[in-house]
């Protein structure tokens, strides 16, 4: 961050009265992610809907088969 900005932010912060830095404080504070909350909201992987999606599929029951197969079509070999 620029030097002169950094000061000029302190000089502005040290000019307010205690309540308003608290209050400025307390909005920062809602911008800044909590880590907990992170964490909380990830879906755990075995909830995710993609799992499983191509469980059905006899095409890819050998995946090494199914690539051969692939390559082979695109590049001949």
């Amino acid at each position: 961050m620029n030097t002169k900005l950094l000061d000029s932010l302190v000089e502005i912060i040290h000019s307010l009265t205690e309540d308003e830095q608290k209050a400025l404080l307390e909005k920062l504070l809602h911008f800044v992610p909590n880590e907990q909350e992170e964490k909380s909201s990830l879906t755990p992987l075995e909830d995710e809907s993609f799992l499983g999606m191509w469980q059905d599929r006899e095409d890819l029951a050998d995946s090494s088969q199914w690539v051969r197969q692939l390559r082979e079509e695109e590049w001949g070999g």
